[in-house]
């Protein structure tokens, strides 16, 4: 039939689309990837040690577990400077001896350098010269001297019966002037620079509403610092004088007791002095501006 027919009604099916339901899931593949990851990385550490001598092995294990980045001012934990990183009678290091640690590398006394050795023993020196001084002049009530991680700490204080600095000022008294004179000959031979600290009582300073124990403490420690260039001391030994006022008292529960009126003599070490220069030192990246010429 070349035509419809007449009154032929065409029904045209369509049949609906299902929505995707379900996905197949993309879990299993980041597992997948990790696992390749882990597999490729074995391999290259595989790789690597197979291209790594015995030598080189030993010595970067040596620096793996004895030194640290925070002993140098590399970004990087292993050396990359030309020098073996391991001395050559460096214990070998071995898979049976890890989580053991008795068969660790252990410190000898030939890692310690000769420089700091000797460092130690002019500490120790001085110590013992400044402890026979302080017997010698019966000054135990007014002196104490203690070793600290930068050098050591002589503390010059007040007692019942002898007072360092005239009350309210900070005129030095004859007795405490010959003391601290005669720490300078100790002092000059040992050659180490050294910080005053200058400290108070909490008893109000009333005799000037200007003044207070901080500038007074200041002051102190100024005084004792004129006391020591008097007798000799170099003046670029003196790198540092500073007053707490009562911040540090030696006896908190008697603010007021006679022994919290004193001077600290911080004598440093080389490392101690090593550290201050440090403490001062301008970032690497900070630029200092220059000044220029005004037009």
């Amino acid at each position: 039939m070349s035509g419809r027919q007449k009154g032929h009604t065409t029904i045209i099916k369509r049949s609906a689309r299902r929505a995707h339901t379900g996905g197949h899931g993309g879990a299993w593949k980041v597992a997948f990837a990790d696992f390749m990851l882990a597999l490729m990385s074995l391999f290259m550490v595989m790789w690597i040690m197979g291209q790594v001598s015995e030598k080189d092995r030993k010595a970067i294990m040596y620096t793996l577990n004895n030194q640290s980045i925070f002993d140098s001012h590399s970004f990087s934990p292993i050396s990359f400077s030309a020098h073996d990183p391991a001395p050559a009678n460096a214990p070998e290091v071995t898979p049976s001896a890890v989580g053991n640690a008795n068969v660790l590398p252990q410190p000898t006394t030939s890692t310690v350098t000769d420089s700091a050795k000797q460092a130690d023993a002019d500490q120790r020196h001085l110590q013992q010269a400044l402890q026979s001084l302080m017997i010698g002049k019966q000054a135990q009530s007014n002196m104490r001297i203690e070793r600290l991680a930068q050098g050591i700490r002589v503390v010059v204080n007040d007692d019942q019966h002898r007072m360092m600095f005239e009350r309210g000022s900070a005129k030095v008294t004859t007795y405490f002037q010959q003391l601290l004179a005669s720490l300078v000959p100790a002092l000059k031979q040992s050659g180490s620079h050294l910080m005053i600290i200058g400290h108070t009582d909490a008893t109000p300073y009333q005799q000037n509403p200007f003044y207070d124990n901080w500038s007074l403490s200041v002051n102190r420690a100024q005084s004792a610092r004129q006391v020591l260039l008097r007798a000799g001391i170099e003046s670029d030994k003196i790198i540092q004088i500073s007053g707490v006022a009562d911040q540090k008292l030696l006896d908190p529960q008697q603010p007021t007791n006679a022994i919290n009126r004193r001077i600290e003599f911080i004598i440093l070490s080389a490392a101690g002095l090593s550290a201050w220069e440090k403490s001062f030192a301008m970032p690497a990246t900070h630029a200092i501006p220059t000044s220029s010429a005004h037009e």
